[in-house]
């Protein structure tokens, strides 16, 4: 695993900066620089802090995010090195590099997890199949359906008696597919309510309140995918993929 070097969507974002606030585009400048060379000479967590910086300033880049998880997983922080190659993919879903090396740290991590819960690594069916395609593609694909049935029932409106059955059952399908396209729409929408989130930190209590002096449902290790149901002060409500709920620090979770 490698660090990228600076990207011309952030050298952009920079230039801008720089006409409008000098001093914040050189801090912005500087940070990435100074990761670069720590990162090169080998100091990770050096590396690591300057990439944090520019995330603080909301510098979003897939690149940036690449090399934050690069620098995670060379100091063996899998939770947090997870965190960054997945939120690379959010912004980035075709970065190759980033799902190899998310791959390899969620197996690396699996292989040290002690908590194993069953069905807590993967997702419910129906967030599988919504996520299946991107967004973009989703909302397409119903607009195509959804048109191309309204276009053969008006189409069929001028069309010999013979033809239009096929016409119809044409359109049917069609109709069908768009009812399906739409559901899966729905489902994105109603899944993008709940953010999904990763634990950071190698091992984490789950609690049964938004209190240390809870007890202790159960344990969750750094990596896990969870979706974030609520806050309550510094303690956020999460369920796993197998259903389970509890209370977790804010620090312990990453964002998606």
């Amino acid at each position: 695993m490698s660090a990228r070097p600076l990207p011309w969507a952030i050298a952009g974002v920079l230039a801008v900066c720089l006409l409008a606030q000098p001093s914040h585009a050189d801090l912005l400048d500087e940070a990435w620089k100074r990761g670069n060379e720590a990162h090169l000479r080998g100091d990770y967590k050096a590396a690591a802090a300057a990439y944090e910086q520019l995330d603080r300033q909301q510098v979003v880049s897939a690149d940036l995010y690449y090399n934050l998880g690069v620098t995670y997983f060379r100091q063996g922080l899998l939770g947090r090195a997870i965190w960054a190659f997945e939120r690379a993919l959010v912004i980035a879903p075709d970065d190759e590099d980033a799902r190899f090396n998310l791959a390899q740290a969620r197996k690396l991590a699996g292989r040290r997890a002690q908590d194993k819960l069953g069905g807590a690594e993967r997702e419910a069916l129906w967030i599988r199949v919504v996520t299946y395609f991107s967004p973009s593609t989703e909302v397409w694909l119903f607009c195509g359906l959804y048109f191309g049935c309204f276009a053969l029932l008006f189409l069929r409106r001028g069309m010999a008696h013979d033809s239009r059955l096929a016409v119809t059952t044409g359109a049917a399908i069609l109709g069908v597919g768009a009812a399906l396209a739409g559901l899966l729409v729905l489902g994105r929408v109603h899944l993008d309510r709940i953010p999904a989130a990763v634990i950071l930190s190698e091992k984490v209590a789950v609690k049964e309140g938004s209190d240390s002096n809870f007890r202790t449902s159960f344990e969750v290790h750094g990596g896990l995918r969870v979706r974030v149901l609520d806050r309550e002060h510094d303690w956020y409500r999460v369920r796993l993929a197998n259903g389970l709920e509890g209370f977790v620090r804010v620090e312990d979770v990453g964002l998606l």
